[in-house]
């Protein structure tokens, strides 16, 4: 009895070490100091498994944009088309689409276009309506207008006819003091029964993003606060899509955002490897004035990065990585980190097709071997008509490697430790591309010495790019000596990006 209580409180005593370090995201002494129990892959967008970099340093990576795009431009029924939602449907292996379009230049109608795609770069407008010969999502009874359709397919779902779930903006008056947030259901994802108690959320006018959380075991959504509507980012959480949380403003103005008088316009998020992604819409100078010819940023959206381990609290993502609240108040030069923490940029001005304002979908797409992020890219400024702007508007994609959200690298040779660790799993699996230098990795015990047959000398070089290299000491990849004690691993980098680690299970019994 007195073993097993024992070995219950060693229990309690990690998994306390391991909460309390989850609540201080900076790598700070404090962390260093605990023992962190790690499931599942390790990203470096934080500082929450890093004791130490040495000659090495993090930086913030940004997708590369398709060079097909746009990959769908607005058809010529439809004035403008802008928010929207990307899934991919096992059930009949396509990409699906929805869409928000403005049908004429007054905004007095809003719908819900729909389109399709094999691969998610060539798509294709079905006729949903045959009567009408359009593509639009058909609700029933018919919405006099709808915005903003943010869609996920509920593999949980157990009835068919609410496979698929929507929330989108509707306004029964056709007049913007009745804009209300709704939800939606459908079998096939064109045939739409909306939500008798609607609307489900309190006013917003902007894009509502949501997920399914698994770890919470509920439905999230980001959107705008208010009411009164104002230019914050909110979240809301619900256990069924339709009762909703009260909204919670996630986050917070900053010098980040002074700079370049930015306001956060709408917010997407994503639940990824343990931890919560998100993009935020930067806009920049809003203004309906004239614009000086040095000041051409002003009046356009482009989106950055932000991270959370909870989902709640968000930190902003610099060139370096996430930053605290409190990093927020130093004295820097924030022109420049503004500069530097923009990760889906906006094109060249009025070159590209996306020069004015670009708008993430809802969640990014994890693609194989490679994270999508769509978007509605716009050639004019947020209020074009007042600068004489003559805006097109068109869906891009833009792809991540998997993983490269922030990497740690040198263009000579460095080292990156670890906080003290319970590695739980007999493989150590590393994304990293070492094609034109190596990576090596060292164990050590809990004094910080190196564990004999876990050196650095031991270990295969890493010498190509993959984001599955396993490593191996001797020829063995088993970890399994690893488990049971705490350790921290050191990884030796000579010309190469390390962009995450994984303790996996791979051994065979």
């Amino acid at each position: 009895m007195k073993s097993l209580q024992l070995v219950a409180m060693l229990l309690l005593m990690l998994t306390g070490a391991n909460e309390m370090a989850a609540q201080d995201l900076t790598g700070s002494s404090a962390v260093q100091n605990e023992v962190l129990i790690l499931h599942g892959k390790q990203l470096f967008i934080d500082d929450y498994v890093i004791a130490n970099l040495k000659g090495v340093r993090k930086v913030l990576n940004q997708p590369v944009k398709h060079p097909r795009n746009p990959i769908l431009r607005k058809h010529k029924r439809e004035y403008a088309i802008t928010y929207g939602a990307v899934v991919w449907d096992p059930k009949n292996s396509l990409y699906k689409l929805w869409y928000q379009i403005w049908s004429d230049p007054r905004d007095s109608i809003g719908t819900a276009g729909y389109a399709v795609s094999k691969d998610g770069i060539e798509w294709e407008r079905p006729v949903t309506d045959k009567a009408a010969g359009t593509n639009l999502a058909i609700f029933e009874p018919k919405e006099p207008w709808v915005g903003a359709p943010g869609v996920i397919i509920d593999t949980r779902e157990s009835d068919p006819q609410r496979r698929y779930k929507m929330m989108y903006l509707a306004k029964p008056t056709l007049k913007g003091e009745s804009l209300r947030s709704c939800a939606a259901f459908s079998a096939d994802g064109i045939h739409w029964k909306q939500e008798p108690t609607n609307p489900v959320a309190p006013y917003s006018d902007t894009q509502i993003a949501p997920y399914w959380d698994a770890r919470l075991g509920r439905y999230v959504a980001y959107c705008r606060t208010g009411p009164p509507n104002v230019r914050n980012i909110a979240r809301i959480e619900s256990e069924d899509f339709v009762n909703w949380s009260p909204k919670v403003r996630v986050l917070q103005m900053s010098n980040l955002d002074k700079p370049y008088s930015t306001n956060l316009y709408t917010m997407t998020a994503m639940p990824y490897a343990g931890v919560y992604i998100g993009l935020v819409n930067t806009y920049h100078g809003e203004t309906i004035s004239t614009i000086p010819d040095d000041k051409p940023w002003m009046d356009r959206c482009d989106a950055q990065l932000v991270f959370s381990r909870n989902g709640v609290t968000w930190h902003r993502v610099l060139h370096d990585g996430a930053i605290t609240a409190a990093q927020l108040r130093e004295k820097r030069d924030w022109k420049k980190e503004a500069d530097d923490a923009v990760f889906l940029p906006y094109g060249e001005f009025k070159m590209e097709w996306d020069w004015g304002q670009i708008y993430p979908h809802h969640p990014p797409l994890v693609v194989g071997d490679e994270i999508r992020f769509y978007y509605t890219g716009i050639s004019g400024r947020h209020w074009a008509t007042y600068h004489k702007d003559t805006p097109d508007h068109a869906v891009g994609l833009a792809t991540l490697r998997l993983d490269g959200f922030v990497s740690v690298e040198t263009d000579d040779e460095g080292t990156l430790t670890t906080n003290s660790l319970m590695f739980l799993g007999d493989t150590l699996v590393v994304n990293a591309n070492a094609s034109g230098g190596a990576i090596t990795v060292e164990a050590l015990d809990a004094d910080g010495k190196v564990i004999h047959r876990f050196s650095r000398s031991n270990c295969t070089p890493i010498t190509s790019d993959s984001v599955r290299h396993v490593v191996s000491w001797s020829d063995k990849s088993d970890c399994r000596p690893l488990q049971g004690r705490p350790i921290k691993l050191r990884f030796h980098l000579k010309r190469a990006k390390l962009y995450s680690f994984e303790p996996a299970t791979r051994q065979n019994p």
